[in-house]
């Protein structure tokens, strides 16, 4: 699965170079996008591997916030590659409530069979799929937006750790949900509290995520967020979790 590796690193670049304008690793940040783009599946998506053929939502977005960051950073980037992005999340999205699919249209539940089935299900997929839509063609009268943006309100993030089935902790998907709704309505200038949907989010967040932090009592691990509670925390560990 090396290509979220490197769309994460790869992004981590960008945001270096956008930041600083370092000459020292603006040819690395160029080449970590570059072979972003020749990874893409021509006129679709990304998945694990270069060019396999397949595609999924997930490893799409990681591809599509790194490229985004190149582009706000003044580095090249082939308007193909977004449009690529951007076919493949209008082929699955659905049209009567807009979630979004994994590896196609109401793909349903994601989950690794024997490890984290125990888990709920999640509209992380529908956060993707609005986050790329803003950052690639954004367009805020896009039905597929508000659509997501309610799915999204009607399954804000709880933080507990109690329940053995249907367990709700995600933060994979409170990641995506944070990015795409605060995108969406959260604060301007003109409303620094943001919209709707975004003020019910912030509030929810805060209270999952502000509570669950480790503290200076718990030793190494202060500043952290535990992974054995999480959905996905068995595959990225306690800095994954952070």
């Amino acid at each position: 699965k090396f290509m979220y590796n490197h769309c994460i690193a790869a992004l981590a670049m960008a945001e270096a170079y956008g930041m600083t304008e370092s000459k020292l690793i603006s040819g690395q940040a160029q080449a970590g996008l570059d072979f972003i783009t020749k990874a893409q599946n021509p006129y679709k998506a990304w998945r694990y591997q270069v060019r396999p053929g397949d595609n999924d939502t997930s490893v799409t977005g990681w591809a599509v916030m790194a490229l985004k960051s190149g582009k706000m950073a003044r580095l090249a980037i082939p308007q193909s590659s977004m449009d690529g992005a951007f076919a493949w999340i209008h082929e699955v999205t659905d049209t009567d409530y807009y979630s979004v699919g994994y590896t196609g249209k109401g793909t349903g539940k994601v989950y690794v069979k024997d490890i984290n089935e125990n888990w709920a299900g999640h509209e992380a997929l529908t956060a993707v799929g609005m986050m790329c839509r803003i950052f690639i063609n954004y367009n805020i009268k896009d039905p597929a937006l508000e659509g997501g943006a309610k799915l999204l309100k009607n399954d804000l993030p709880v933080y507990n750790t109690a329940k053995q089935t249907e367990k709700p902790v995600d933060y994979y998907y409170w990641y995506y949900g944070t990015m795409a709704l605060f995108q969406f309505d959260g604060p301007s200038a003109q409303n620094d509290k943001g919209g709707k949907y975004w003020r019910e989010w912030n509030v929810a967040m805060q209270k999952a995520i502000g509570g669950s932090q480790k503290t200076q009592a718990d030793g190494c691990e202060f500043g952290s967020w535990d992974s054995d509670v999480d959905r996905w925390g068995f595959e990225g560990g306690r800095v994954y979790a952070t």
